[in-house]
């Protein structure tokens, strides 16, 4: 891990932070000044801390950490930014994609709805991610792959690192926030397939009526199979992914 700008063995950081998921190709990040601009504006919204960061530094802070683990270049690696309540700035690793690039993943799996919250909702927040994996763990203990979160109002939820939408017919409709490179990116790869875009908030009801949900992250789209055993398909999924490609 990189922390506060020296390659270390990596060791657990106490606090909460706020984050960010970067994809990586080749040692080279995607997307960085966007992802660069949330983390700062929500360091300053949430700590009240204004930390400058140098864009040219964090990317030869990447390359360095991607290399000295000996990582191949050849795939996608989820690079994740913290930056915790205390100071302390943070680059890791993920486990490295069998994807080179933004894809439409073969993995098509079956999710379930959970009615449950998401702390301070809107914001990549370590908290926003424990419950993320709380949906997780709690789903496929049921013996489903995913969740989709709901809430009292039987509104989708979503962290804003895997910002969910929901197509009907050639419309994609996905709810409206400016804190997430994956939900803009989603939605200028369907304007640029030559679908229709709608943002609007999502609810509980829409499932009934979508013909796919489809769910945004740095390795690209998944489409889900099924959701509480209501079947979906994939192909304008499949179409928009493919604009990642060009």
């Amino acid at each position: 891990m990189i922390l506060n700008g020296e390659l270390l063995q990596w060791q657990h950081v106490e606090g909460a932070y706020v984050y960010q998921h970067i994809h990586t190709l080749d040692y080279t990040p995607y997307n960085l000044p966007q992802h660069i601009k949330i983390i700062s504006q929500v360091s300053e919204a949430l700590f009240e801390e204004q930390f400058e960061y140098n864009e040219k530094e964090v990317a030869k802070q990447i390359t360095t950490l991607l290399g000295a683990a000996r990582l191949s270049r050849k795939v996608s690696i989820g690079v994740t930014l913290k930056h915790y309540t205390s100071g302390d700035v943070s680059i890791e690793y993920d486990t490295p994609s069998i994807y080179s690039g933004y894809v439409m993943r073969s993995l098509r799996p079956d999710a379930t709805c959970l009615r449950m919250q998401i702390p301070l909702e809107g914001y990549p927040t370590s908290a926003a991610i424990e419950a993320y994996n709380l949906a997780e763990a709690i789903a496929q203990g049921r013996g489903y792959h995913t969740a989709i979160i709901i809430d009292a109002d039987d509104t989708i939820r979503f962290d804003t690192s895997h910002p969910i939408a929901l197509v009907r017919e050639k419309t994609l409709y996905i709810a409206n926030t400016s804190l997430s490179i994956e939900r803009n990116m989603l939605e200028q790869a369907t304007r640029k397939a030559g679908y229709k875009v709608e943002c609007r908030t999502l609810k509980r009801a829409d499932l009934a009526t979508a013909d796919e949900v489809i769910v945004m992250s740095w390795q690209g789209l998944t489409a889900m199979q099924t959701v509480n055993g209501k079947p979906y398909m994939s192909i304008i999924a499949e179409n928009i992914a493919k604009e990642f490609e060009k």
